[in-house]
């Protein structure tokens, strides 16, 4: 393995000789005796990286450098699933808790962070004129289907992209009753051709259909044409638009897809970000709409918790103040660009594709090849300090142009290694 000729502070430094997994393997032993599944994430599972070659638990975190449980620190662009925006001890996370966390976690009744909260998302949401709180991403959108069907009177549903873990987007796997597939239409997004067949369903089925509910493609990027061609085609059919920006919102852009692509969603579902990696997710829209929910039994204990609103806040308005989205757009182009030159220059299969800030890593187009390549790849760039998930990625503001010059770099010296063996 190179090593860099000059390193910067904030790098990693590389695993010379076998990388050191005494204790993830230890602490892995014990959870799968205890915890279902190892962790709380299916994204989160060894088997989503390079089991045996990759770290299996982290311990610590600084701006956009983790420290695994035995002691070696990596790049981190795995950005909890998306959720790290600022980086990992932002002054913006800690502290609000701090300073606020003598007033207390969960109350009896309302607090009025909740209020200056939701205040400060409207602000920033296009078209929102209220916002309900949650704690997870499936919680938001599971709230955002059943106000859609009271506000329509009609119970059908398209879900298009990954929307959380909840019965009627998980219709056909374990434990979920077979009739949830019959009100629940799943639809890929993942090529052209598939455009023209979700319109065309929603032509077809718009009397029964109450939803539209959708989490943007990470694989290529949607057109602004298409939207507002989907935008039309919903509203023609009384069906309602919901942005699933789970992932995107404040991401994209500080207005998330809506502004992103110029297009009106009729509202939309909000987490990871909110609150850069608190725990905490919102549905927000106009008040025409949001207000039903009122009328709706949907309600949760800790959407109230005081320090997730206090960080949502600051976290908000540091978005505001802050040029990051132009920062992890530049940098996300600038490692699309250089992992695809050195992937052309070295005739290895990988290209980055995607949003700027959401790098999307494919060796194939087959899923089972596309595994197959991404594995030792993963493996040999979490031995150079980098840490990869198998194709989904993130930047975040913590990222720096040092670092991603040098997962450039990384990068093609796996790609030969590869190529080599």
């Amino acid at each position: 393995m190179e090593m860099p000729a000059k390193r910067h502070p904030s790098l990693p430094q590389p695993i010379l000789g076998e990388m050191k997994l005494e204790n993830s393997n230890r602490l892995l032993a014990e959870a799968k005796r205890l915890v279902p599944g190892v962790t709380q994430s299916l994204m989160k599972r060894p088997e989503q990286f390079a089991p045996g070659s990759f770290p299996v638990f982290l311990a610590r975190g600084k701006g956009a450098i983790v420290e695994d449980a035995d002691g070696q620190e990596y790049i981190d662009f795995i950005c909890g699933l998306g959720a790290t925006m600022l980086g990992h001890q932002h002054p913006a996370l800690v502290e609000p808790v701090r300073k606020h966390l003598d007033e207390g976690i969960i109350h009896s009744l309302p607090t009025p962070v909740e209020v200056s909260a939701a205040k400060t998302l409207i602000e920033l949401i296009p078209g929102a004129e209220m916002a309900r709180f949650f704690k997870t991403g499936a919680d938001a959108t599971s709230a955002a289907v059943r106000l859609a069907r009271f506000i329509t009177g009609k119970e059908h549903i398209i879900t298009v992209g990954y929307n959380g873990w909840h019965d009627h987007f998980m219709f056909d796997t374990p434990g979920v009753p077979a009739a949830f597939a019959s009100y629940t239409r799943r639809m890929p997004l993942f090529t052209e051709p598939d455009e023209a067949a979700l319109l065309s369903s929603i032509e077809q089925n718009g009397k029964q259909l109450a939803v539209v509910l959708l989490s943007v493609p990470y694989n290529r990027c949607l057109s602004r044409e298409f939207l507002h061609q989907l935008r039309a085609t919903c509203t023609a059919h009384e069906v309602l638009l919901v942005l699933d920006e789970v992932v995107t919102g404040f991401r994209l852009a500080l207005g998330g897809a809506q502004q992103f692509f110029d297009v009106k969603a009729d509202f939309v579902c909000l987490s990871k970000a909110i609150a850069s990696g608190m725990p905490l997710s919102a549905v927000a829209g106009p008040a025409k709409h949001l207000s039903r929910l009122g009328e709706l039994q949907v309600s949760t204990t800790f959407g109230g918790e005081l320090p997730s609103l206090y960080v949502c806040q600051a976290v908000l308005e540091e978005y505001r103040r802050s040029s990051y989205i132009e920062h992890i757009a530049h940098l996300g182009r600038r490692l699309r660009e250089g992992i695809n030159a050195r992937a052309e220059k070295t005739g290895s299969a990988l290209r980055v594709l995607g949003y700027d800030a959401i790098p999307f890593f494919r060796f194939s187009k087959d899923p089972a090849e596309h595994a197959k390549k991404m594995q030792p790849f993963q493996a040999g760039m979490a031995r150079r300090g980098v840490l990869l998930r198998r194709d989904v990625n993130f930047i975040c503001a913590a990222h720096t142009p040092e670092q991603i010059d040098y997962t450039i770099e990384m990068a093609e010296e796996v790609m030969r290694s590869l190529s080599a063996s």
